[in-house]
């Protein structure tokens, strides 16, 4: 038993120095190699002659005009037709509520990347919409839907997905006693809404909107597909000047864009935070849905619903019917003549297809596991520890939390282009490994906010039982606490796991020949003339859905199925 016990002790030293050296390494290092590349060139200052230079550039003062007007329009449109989406699902009577809900929904497995690329596959030059269009207004310029206006569309499509997760909960907090009570006193239904119900959802819509500015600010793959040649946001500027060998410029750019969105991550914390405190009751009275006495005012609550649901199940539709279309039928035909199996076969028997999908598999399930690793050893360590080294544990995962996808990139970039004594010497840059160790970096946060939950919400009285009986820590672990939160990292994984998959800023300043990602691939065929091309990126497309619905649901399922009652010492 003593042997056992300097087993388990030597173990778990060593796992904390791996997970303190993976922290030190890929989290730490890079974001002190973003500060240094910007802040200093060959030992001395030379931030305000950098910044100077970006001052004077044409194209980045464009680049942060477009990022500022597409943020304030993106907020004011994506909180309309959010709140419309609530209001239509948990306020109003509206007949197909169930239909409509699978459309609002679609973000959740038709976004970033795949959501751009299908949004030009329909709307764009050779799309079914613009076909039909251009037979009615001949006139119409193929290419109408580009720029800002087609970005600023796919943002309010998209964003809304912060809306229908957490507004929606939200609003089921209402509390219809109160609602009954109003109306009881003669209130009109403006003046409920803006009286009885907004006080209740006001801060999470708050914080809705700071994480809408969030990704608004940093959009990278709407922009880089539907945005057309003169239309650049934050994210693609950087990209440009780090193609340019401008590192000095880039890092600068990434510095101060990390800084106004860990600004918004702050704000957004802060709403969250206010959140607990206002609210209904503790056990609200369901809300009864509202109807519209008004035959007119009727029908136009349940065509402007529908309305929306065309708009959202349209692209992610046409996009899986013209994947088992014929090559020659894509970019010509509104609808498919016919239908045939020979995409997907060209994808899963052709190594050249098949390659950026096995990469993608491959680098998001490393990523996941790596992430996985260093969170479950972290997360306990934040929660029950004491002093300065729990502390210090969660700021490097709050850090990383806050900066965005292209800073890990332009950080892993600039620490380790040359020998790295903190991984051996070796150049991690051009290895199949750099990726996978950014998304790693990338989804670190998020499974650590969930995990920590997840242990700060165990009833002690489980382990102390256990320790009561002689059971060892890393025993205790392993058949005591890990079961209890394995739900959490599951779904945890699951959601990380179909967000890389798909993530494109990351990949776009990463990736290299020995491990090209499907959102490249697919961005690369978005934009190839060849219709053999453009079917195999639509088969992509449609996988990336299949396989994200189909980890949500088994996740799910696994997760449900697992529960403190189940354990056995």
């Amino acid at each position: 038993m003593r042997l056992y016990w300097r087993i388990e002790r030597l173990a778990w030293w060593l796992g904390l120095a791996a997970m303190l050296w993976f922290l030190l390494t890929f989290a730490v290092q890079p974001v002190i190699a973003v500060f240094a590349s910007a802040l200093f060139d060959d030992g001395h200052f030379s931030a305000f002659e950098t910044a100077g230079q970006l001052a004077r550039s044409g194209r980045v003062r464009a680049a942060i005009w477009n990022s500022l007007w597409m943020t304030a329009a993106s907020t004011v449109t994506v909180t309309l037709v959010g709140v419309f989406q609530v209001a239509v699902l948990e306020y109003f009577h509206v007949r197909g509520r169930t239909i409509l809900k699978i459309g609002y929904a679609t973000p959740l497995v038709f976004g970033s990347v795949i959501a751009a690329a299908g949004y030009s596959f329909t709307y764009g030059p050779g799309g079914s919409v613009t076909a039909v269009l251009i037979q009615l207004f001949p006139g119409l310029d193929p290419k109408w839907f580009s720029g800002g206006l087609a970005v600023l569309v796919f943002h309010t499509l998209l964003l809304t997905m912060f809306h229908f997760l957490f507004l929606r909960a939200a609003m089921r907090r209402v509390d219809y006693s109160t609602i009954e009570a109003a109306r009881s006193l003669g209130a009109s239904e403006l003046t409920i809404l803006l009286r009885v119900v907004l006080p209740v959802i006001m801060p999470t819509l708050l914080a809705v909107t700071l994480l809408t500015v969030y990704q608004a600010v940093g959009s990278f793959a709407g922009p880089t597909i539907l945005g057309g040649r003169d239309f650049h946001m934050l994210s693609q500027m950087i990209l440009t000047l780090q193609s340019l060998r401008r590192a000095d410029m880039a890092a600068l750019l990434t510095l101060l864009f990390g800084v106004l969105l860990t600004a918004l991550i702050l704000m957004s914390a802060y709403a969250e935070k206010r959140g607990t405190y206002v609210g209904g009751s503790k056990i609200p009275t369901p809300i009864q849905l509202k109807r519209v006495d008004s035959p007119f005012w009727n029908a136009v609550l349940h065509a402007a619903a529908y309305g929306l649901f065309i708009l959202y199940i349209l692209p992610p539709a046409m996009v899986v019917l013209f994947s088992f279309a014929p090559a020659s039928s894509i970019g010509i035909d509104p609808i498919p003549a016919s239908l045939t199996l020979k995409n997907y076969v060209k994808v899963l028997t052709d190594s050249s297809a098949f390659g950026p999908f096995w990469n993608s598999v491959r680098m998001s399930a490393i990523a996941v596991a790596i992430g996985l690793a260093v969170t479950l050893f972290a997360a306990p360590i934040m929660t029950r520890g004491r002093g300065w080294g729990p502390q210090l544990l969660d700021l490097v995962f709050a850090v990383a939390w806050a900066v965005p996808p292209i800073f890990i990139a332009i950080g892993l970039i600039n620490a380790f282009d040359l020998p790295n004594a903190t991984v051996g010497g070796a150049v991690l840059l051009g290895s199949f490994m750099i990726l996978p160790l950014g998304y790693a970096v990338w989804v670190m946060p998020i499974m650590a906010r969930f995990l920590r939950a997840a242990f700060a919400g165990l009833d002690p009285n489980y382990d102390q039982a256990a320790r009561s009986l002689g059971a060892p820590g890393l025993y205790r672990f392993r058949r005591v606490t890990f079961p209890m939160v394995a739900p959490t990292a599951i779904l945890v994984s699951a959601i990380t796991f179909n967000d890389i998959m798909s993530e494109y800023a990351l990949s776009a300043l990463l990736y290299n020949v020995n491990n090209r990602p499907l959102a490249i691939a697919i961005v690369d065929g978005e934009r190839s003339p060849d219709p053999e091309q453009a079917a195999v990126t639509l088969v992509y497309i449609t996988l990336i859905m299949a396989i994200s619905f189909v980890v949500v649901l088994s996740a799910e399922r696994i997760g449900l199925g697992k529960g403190p009652e189940t354990n056995r010492l």
